[in-house]
């Protein structure tokens, strides 16, 4: 049955934006992200300066504690990335009251997640403590089990924090999140200082004060997030409703999110293994600190790349939510094509002043740690534009809910391949620190070929069907071909319509377009039949 006509055809053309006005639309989303990322980061040195007026035992008890706390981090992650991918496309499928679910959802599994961590925290801080401290000095671990236990306590508000980040991203709204982050930021360090050293009547709490100053700034911030989402002056909005956990839909936020939060396992065990491989080369400790200074440049540099991540997962979901998969591969592939440039032009400044960017971390410029800083950017810089391809990639899969081959990508060519060679070229063949670095290139090289091949291929347009409503009540009982027909004649014609709705029930879905009848599709076991009176094509709607 051919319902589609050709004015379907132009409302889908109307709907794709030029290609400059993409570019727009795509750096739109992506310039607040990159001053949101700065601002988080300009924070946590803000707090090591203040920190360091204590001492350097008191540096060494929040650095212990940041460290084991980016291990818990990555499980809040895992809840945040699975609910901006889910967002993203109920906000491209004009779906208010979805997105109201997808929200409450989050926040719940946010919640349970949080409290389980919390009690994993306040039993475990001491004790990992001590055993990344064994052999160090007893203050640095107490003060560190302070610090990481209040921590602890406010892991919710942690949590909720980074949840409503990425919703409120996920749905197109990059501006409030820059905003409440530069506010929360300024918070955290005022409540930091007061506790730290104390004013007038509060008493200085020392390392525990910095922790306290951070868990009441947060907790501040979620207050104020859910003000502005129940007030319905954010693109999110809670509609009346329950927080009564859906398990199906934490089993989607956790399908999409867990392997992004594995993945970044993958990435900094990798990075700890190629450490421990380099300082047994000729470089030695000198070799460490080039990777020190490498990862800290590249820090800074990906902060583009990330946000681009970060546009690249909204607008593929959102294209998705109102199903034009190829307007969501269009989306996709500007990102990817903005990233690929962005890391051209800040990678060849990189390359030029590489000994210049050495000297400004070791003024004494030891001829060892010049030679073998400037030995890795010369070689790791060329790639970095692949680094681009990769990670942007990644967010435009996210956003279709296929977030595996992110996981897999890292896991081989990262962990598996990485390393491996890294041990082969620079012992076995004698290539010394030179082998490790070319043993990273590949790494890079072959994960940015998989991403690159994965969105290329029309496997996350399935995926991203899968996890869909209409699929699961009554697509998926279709043959496959039939599947094909309803969603190439029905689904992508009439949701290229603005404002067009899909409204799924147990006898199939409505379409509803403003301005024309609604459209009633009846599934049965071997097709589908429209009833919408007498006229069966999209012109006489």
């Amino acid at each position: 049955m051919a319902v589609a006509s050709s004015s379907a055809e132009h409302a889908g053309a109307a709907a794709q934006p030029n290609r400059m006005a993409l570019m727009r639309q795509v750096w739109k989303l992506a310039l607040p992200v990159i001053l949101t990322n700065l601002l988080q980061s300009l924070v946590d040195v803000i707090d090591v300066f203040m920190v360091g007026r204590l001492g350097p035992i008191a540096i060494a008890a929040v650095g212990m504690s940041s460290a084991l706390r980016m291990l818990v981090l990555v499980m809040m992650l895992s809840v945040a990335a699975g609910a901006m991918s889910l967002i993203a496309q109920a906000k491209g499928a004009r779906d208010p009251e979805r997105m109201s679910f997808v929200t409450r959802q989050a926040i719940s599994s946010g919640i349970l997640l949080s409290l389980a961590l919390t009690v994993f925290g306040l039993l475990m801080a001491r004790p990992l403590l001590g055993l990344v401290n064994s052999g160090g000095e007893a203050e640095a671990t107490e003060l560190g089990a302070q610090y990481l236990q209040i921590l602890f306590l406010g892991t919710p508000f942690l949590v909720l924090n980074i949840v409503f980040n990425r919703l409120m991203q996920g749905a197109g709204d990059t501006v409030t999140p820059l905003v409440l982050t530069g506010a929360l930021n300024v918070l955290n360090v005022i409540f930091n200082f007061v506790l730290m050293f104390g004013i007038g009547p509060v008493p200085a709490f020392g390392v525990a004060g910095a922790a306290l100053g951070t868990v009441i700034a947060r907790a501040i911030g979620v207050a104020v997030v859910f003000y502005v989402i129940y007030s319905g002056r954010n693109v999110i909005q809670l509609l009346p409703g329950s927080y009564r956990p859906d398990w199906q839909m934490f089993k989607d936020i956790f399908t999409i999110g867990v392997p992004s939060g594995v993945q970044g396992l993958f990435r900094n065990g990798s990075r700890l293994m190629v450490i421990g491989l380099v300082t047994a080369t000729e470089a030695g400790t000198f070799g460490a600190a080039a990777l020190a200074i490498g990862f800290q440049v590249e820090t800074l540099v990906f902060m583009p790349g990330l946000a681009l991540n970060v546009a690249a997962t909204s607008l593929v979901g959102q294209a998705l939510g109102f199903w034009q998969p190829e307007e969501a591969r269009r989306r996709g592939n500007m990102a990817i094509l903005i990233g690929l440039v962005v890391m051209i032009v800040l990678a060849i400044p990189i390359i030029v002043f590489a000994p210049t960017i050495i000297r400004i971390f070791d003024p004494s410029a030891h001829p060892d740690l010049l030679r073998v800083g400037v030995n890795y950017f010369h070689i790791n810089t060329v790639v970095l534009p692949l680094s681009a391809v990769a990670m942007v990639a990644n967010g435009a899969l996210r956003g279709a809910g296929d977030s595996m081959p992110g996981l897999i990508g890292t896991a081989i060519t990262r962990a598996l391949v990485s390393v491996s060679l890294a041990w082969l070229l620079a012992f076995p063949l004698g290539m010394g620190s030179t082998g490790v670095w070319f043993a990273l290139v590949i790494g890079i090289v072959l994960e940015a070929i998989y991403m690159g091949l994965r969105w290329r291929s029309k496997t996350w347009i399935k995926v991203a069907l899968h996890k869909s409503e209409i699929y699961r009540r009554h697509l998926r009982h279709l043959p496959e071909e039939n599947q094909q027909a309803y969603l190439r004649e029905i689904r992508t014609p009439f949701m290229a319509y603005p404002n067009a709705r899909e409204i799924v029930d147990e006898e199939g879905a409505i379409y509803t377009v403003p301005a024309r009848e609604d459209i009633r599709v009846r599934f049965n076991e071997n097709g589908y039949t429209t009833d919408h009176g007498k006229r069966h094509t999209v012109d006489g709607v």
